[in-house]
């Protein structure tokens, strides 16, 4: 009887600590467009897009495959880093239309792109 006293007070606290980090949800089901996801991946030791030249070239790869632009006459583009240095932002000017842009947010570690979506500003 008092073992089952003992095991039921220490045990009981952590009960209720490991369940309370469960009744924060993640959204990324009703996520829109432009936003980014809840968790952002890290699987490796290393940056698969460490620098800016990498991400315009993988940012032409994309561009060029999906028959959107000329890279060539889109560049330059505006590259920042957001989110803690995880998450390059791209905005791509695009000579069609005076006012659009094109967004393109790509995990900076595993080279995931996260969003792409045009946007009339």
């Amino acid at each position: 009887m008092l073992k089952r006293i003992l095991l039921s007070l220490c045990f009981l606290p952590l009960l209720m600590v490991a369940q309370h980090n469960k009744n924060e949800k993640c959204k990324d089901k009703n996520r829109g467009i432009d936003q980014l996801p809840c968790t952002i991946a890290y699987r490796y030791g290393t940056d698969i897009i460490p620098d800016e030249d990498a991400a315009i070239k993988y940012i032409d790869i994309l561009i060029n495959k999906r028959e959107l632009l000329n890279p060539e006459r889109a560049k330059p583009y505006q590259i920042s880093l957001i989110a803690d240095n995880k998450i390059w932002r791209i905005i791509v000017k695009n000579y069609n239309c005076r006012n659009c842009n094109i967004y393109i947010n790509i995990n900076k570690n595993t080279g995931e792109v996260l969003n792409f979506y045009r946007s009339e500003d």
